[in-house]
């Protein structure tokens, strides 16, 4: 009898150490999306987060010796600095374009000019590894840098919220208890994205570069979607979970994956 008992006592203890899992989904306010997502690991991109929240439009550097440069039209400042002690900050002078697309800015700072030429073609920075667009070539107090740059327009172009029209080639129309459509709210100079899959509220990270956006991880609340907002959401949700090429006109953002229209979004006015 008495051991019957202390096996009685060993099981109610045991059971009570045993965290609910209906308890945890309770406590728990977000999640990950119920849909099993890509598990492909996605490319490294370059974090703008910085620039962007500075306004920075071109941004350049290079190696042997380090130098660095920004342009920031809205403030018509540029600033050029290397580790040698050569620094310089002016107004932006006028941009001469190219046929090729190359573009070139020449000031006289002072006593000393400076030239900065732009050519488009791809570029790896020596010691980081990273890409960019342009290879980047600064002449200055008889000294020439060579370098990578970059051009932040399209990029800051994604900072907007985007309502979402199309997903996978059919048109999306409003549903789920509250009737809206899926958006998001894009704010890279944070590296955050908040919005709503149409069902259920979204939040988490986002990151770009001029070719490819990245979302994710992504938390979100766990109402459930019974009626074609459900099946919008995980459509919705699997394609967020990719790393997407991207582009911006005339107030559309078209996501693509393989060069093919994954999502298309109108911007909110």
């Amino acid at each position: 009898m008495i051991l019957r008992l202390v096996l009685v006592l060993l099981l109610i203890s045991a059971a009570c150490r045993r965290p609910s899992t209906r308890l945890g989904a309770t406590l728990t306010p977000t999640g990950q999306a119920s849909r099993p997502v890509s598990t492909t690991p996605l490319p490294q991109l370059a974090d703008y987060s910085s620039a962007l929240k500075a306004g920075h439009e071109l941004v350049a550097t290079g190696t042997e010796p380090f130098w660095s440069l920004t342009i920031n039209p809205s403030k018509n400042r540029l600033q050029f600095s290397t580790l040698t002690g050569d620094s310089l900050t002016t107004a932006v002078p006028p941009m001469t374009t190219n046929p090729d697309g190359s573009f070139r800015y020449q000031t006289e700072a002072g006593t000393d000019p400076i030239t900065i030429q732009f050519r488009p073609d791809s570029c790896v920075n020596a010691m980081s590894g990273q890409r960019y667009d342009y290879q980047v070539n600064i002449s200055y107090k008889g000294q020439n840098y060579a370098g990578c740059g970059v051009s932040l327009r399209q990029v800051a172009l994604l900072q907007d919220i985007w309502v979402l029209k199309t997903l996978n080639g059919k048109p999306v129309q409003a549903a789920g208890p509250r009737q809206e459509v899926p958006r998001l709210e894009i704010q890279l100079t944070e590296g955050r994205v908040m919005g709503t899959t149409g069902c259920n509220r979204l939040s988490g990270r986002v990151k770009a570069d001029t070719r490819l956006i990245q979302f994710g991880p992504l938390a979100v609340t766990k109402m459930a979607c019974l009626d074609e907002s459900g099946r919008t959401e995980g459509d919705f949700l699997e394609a967020l979970s990719q790393s997407l090429t991207y582009n911006v006109t005339n107030g559309t953002l078209t996501l693509l994956r393989d060069n093919k229209p994954i999502m298309t979004f109108r911007k909110v006015d």
